[in-house]
């Protein structure tokens, strides 16, 4: 480009020595080109910077979105996501399974008044091989020993302790009248297949035999 307004300047003042310009006008008019020229790459320079700004700019903007979205979901939101699978339930206990714990138990807690464990929960010692079928009767924190004997022998009448078993005719639901408060409480039985017999009433009573 300056090549060609180099040329072009000096056609001009090839032409205008030709027509007796003077040297004065010769280079008045050659300094005249090349402000010109000066002027436009000025002006044409600032316009390729704003362009460079301007795409730059947009590179930036699009950086950010990019940022933004790149993740797609929330951080919260994705941990969501994939929730922790649940904690499956536990197999029911296998009558061998509790034969062989409550063996254990009567092996270190045999002795009347004991704390007996039954299904995790502590229990007191009140019967231990008194026949009917039985190795154990124990009673929960609301219940005493002397109430528990006074059930067992109601729900055991008329049964022989060495021949029968009282899980054979234990009734479903009976009334057993409390030693300690003298009231008649319905006791309401049952058996499950671990051969456990769990029984309660009254006043939050709870008697195990098994």
């Amino acid at each position: 480009m300056k090549r060609i307004l180099a040329l072009v300047a000096a056609s001009t003042a090839l032409v205008l020595g030709a027509c007796g310009a003077p040297a004065d006008e010769e280079v008045a008019a050659t300094s005249t080109v090349t402000q010109e020229v000066t002027a436009d790459e000025t002006t044409t320079a600032p316009s390729n910077t704003e362009g460079t700004d301007d795409n730059a700019g947009g590179e930036s903007e699009i950086a950010e979105d990019s940022a933004s979205n790149s993740a797609g979901i929330p951080a919260e939101e994705d941990q969501n996501s994939s929730p922790e699978p649940e904690q499956p339930d536990q197999a029911e206990q296998t009558p061998e399974d509790f034969q062989a714990l409550m063996a254990e138990e009567m092996r270190n807690n045999g002795n009347f008044g004991d704390t007996f464990t039954i299904d995790g929960q502590p229990t007191e010692l009140c019967i231990h091989g008194d026949g009917f079928g039985l190795n154990v009767v124990t009673t929960g924190a609301n219940t005493s020993c002397d109430f528990a004997s006074e059930l067992l022998e109601a729900a055991t009448t008329d049964l022989n302790p060495t021949e029968q078993s009282i899980r054979d005719t234990m009734p479903q639901a009976f009334e057993v009248t409390s030693p300690v408060t003298n009231q008649t409480y319905t006791m309401d039985c049952s058996t499950d297949a671990r051969n456990l017999i769990t029984c309660t009433g009254g006043d939050n009573a709870v008697v195990y035999m098994y």
